[in-house]
């Protein structure tokens, strides 16, 4: 199979199994960092103004503004659109590592179609991981073209694609390491002797820069960021032991999402993936059987200079900036898979390449297992995408597979509430209470929710326990005022809408200045001094 065939087809794979995401509307953090971020609407010539966290992600949203203003098609489209070129840069690195052309295809359409991806492809704010992953492959294969050529401008184009990768997701940090095992790899696969030649001494050299450039790059984009999470968080569960037995639990479960993704979740926050507290926890320790297992089998293979075992290793390597280390607040994602689904697709590869020289009699049952496979794979990304449709549909998919997670049920009640089912708002918010009582936004919600009903009592009830608990809240204070005033107490909604006043930022006080001039009025109305302004 050629090349260029193998990668028509790759391509046409992930036109098929992702165009029915390209009409998904805006869901979860969309809202935050496309819709309402001022930096995705100027206008290109603006160059670098209002790029900050993430840079490479806004710059590119502000692409697809303008050409096609806030339709989220467009996000969608340049989201498959990058996805596709990554897996054919995926295509290519497998190739460069040796897996024989249907091998090479096999391995790049795991990574393509596999389910995982749609929590970085189908979601337009999983732009940062697809991003990444774009220029990650390709500082990885130019640095293997210059291994294989000398030729200065893979090396320029492998520094250039790092930082760019990293300003697109700071977990790109760990490309030199990457290359590193590769080398590794390389020469043992090949039985060389242990002594660096001296292209192997200049590669390290200029690893050992590419780290340092990297490690700028880091602190420039996200210093603050990454200083406030090291800060901020403790361990989970309350220790360093039961934070290292719950970091064992989080990668059993990617890879069992890798191998069996049939149940799949937006979120995995408190308490969908309940942390361990003890390292006796039963499933801690099942977990660390299975990686135990894993890491026999990376080493035996990695002796062999066996595909296998680098693919295992990369994995294991591109997932440790989100190993928790240093802890950070969410626990595990789907779409932190990105990256280390090259290493997957690695392996993939080398399964393939295994089974074919293992029954070269029998190569059509395996190309025919393999399509098979791959088929399901597809057909199970197909299924899924619709679930990144809306709000609701994506809330009401991870409640159905999560439903003890707290933020899933406050989400799926602001879907409903946004839509103006309040029964099924209220439904999803009390799930969300009970999970969390002491959670002061699912509180002023269900107050809000309860003013709408005209339920006056109940609501003033969960306002003021929002104000008791939360005394900045400007938002509670002008939701009391206007409670206040349909009880017929003016001057007591004067008072809090002015207290709102206070608190909140002049773009979010128009409601309570409007509140204000209606308590104004009423105060008139009834022939109370309304008090000085």
């Amino acid at each position: 199979m050629t090349t260029w065939l193998g990668r028509a087809l790759l391509i046409a794979a992930v036109a098929a199994t992702f165009a029915n995401a390209i009409g998904n509307g805006f869901v979860y953090d969309d809202q935050l960092l496309i819709v309402d971020d001022p930096a995705v609407r100027l206008p290109l010539s603006a160059g670098l103004r209002g790029l900050h966290y993430r840079p490479l992600r806004t710059l590119s949203y502000r692409l697809d503004h303008a050409v096609a203003g806030m339709d989220p098609r467009a996000f969608h489209l340049s989201n498959v659109l990058y996805h596709g070129a990554t897996a054919a840069l995926v295509h290519a690195l497998l190739g460069a590592l040796g897996a024989s052309p249907p091998a090479a295809l096999a391995g790049a359409l795991v990574f393509a179609v596999h389910p995982v991806q749609t929590d970085a492809v189908s979601y337009a704010a999983g732009r940062r991981d697809v991003l990444c992953g774009l220029f990650y492959a390709l500082g990885v294969v130019a640095y293997l073209r210059w291994r294989r050529t000398g030729r200065a401008a893979a090396l320029v184009l492998a520094a250039l694609a790092y930082v760019l990768a990293i300003l697109a997701k700071e977990m790109a940090v760990t490309l030199p390491l990457i290359c590193v095992l590769i080398d590794r790899w390389e020469r043992r696969r090949a039985d060389a002797p242990s002594a660096a030649t001296p292209r192997t001494a200049r590669g390290l050299a200029f690893l050992g820069a590419l780290a340092a450039l990297g490690v700028l790059a880091l602190v420039l984009a996200y210093g603050g960021h990454v200083l406030h999470i090291a800060t901020a968080r403790p361990w989970h569960g309350g220790s360093f032991a039961t934070n290292l037995a719950t970091v064992a639990r989080v990668w059993a479960k990617y890879a069992q999402l890798v191998v069996w993704p049939a149940t799949l979740s937006a979120d995995y926050s408190y308490d969908a993936f309940p942390v361990s507290t003890s390292l006796r926890d039963p499933r801690a320790l099942a977990s660390v059987v299975v990686l135990a297992g894993l890491a026999a089998v990376a080493r035996a293979r990695w002796r062999r200079g066996d595909p296998i075992g680098l693919g295992l290793a990369w994995a294991a390597v591109a997932l440790l900036p989100v190993s928790h280390l240093v802890p950070f607040r969410e626990l595990l994602a789907e779409h932190y898979l990105y990256v280390p689904m090259m290493g997957i697709a690695l392996v993939a590869a080398g399964l393939v390449d295994d089974a074919w020289a293992r029954w070269p009699m029998r190569r059509a049952a395996v190309a025919a297992a393999v399509v098979v496979a791959i088929g399901a794979l597809a057909a199970r990304t197909i299924v899924r995408n619709r679930d990144w449709r809306d709000r609701v549909t994506l809330w009401s998919a991870t409640v159905a597979v999560a439903p003890r997670c707290a933020r899933a049920q406050y989400n799926l009640g602001q879907a409903y509430f946004e839509r103006s089912r309040l029964a099924d708002a209220e439904r999803a918010w009390l799930a969300a209470a009970a999970l969390q009582p002491d959670d002061v936004e699912t509180t002023r919600n269900l107050g809000m929710l309860y003013y709408r009903l005209g339920k006056g009592d109940v609501a003033a009830a969960k306002i003021d326990a929002v104000i008791a608990a939360r005394p900045e809240d400007g938002e509670a204070r002008t939701l009391a005022g206007y409670i206040a005033l349909d009880r017929g107490k003016p001057e007591r909604a004067r008072e809090y809408f002015d207290a709102a006043l206070a608190r909140l930022p002049a773009a979010r006080a128009e409601t309570a200045r409007a509140g204000r001039e209606r308590a104004l009025r009423a105060a008139r109305a009834d022939g109370a001094a309304p008090g000085s302004p």
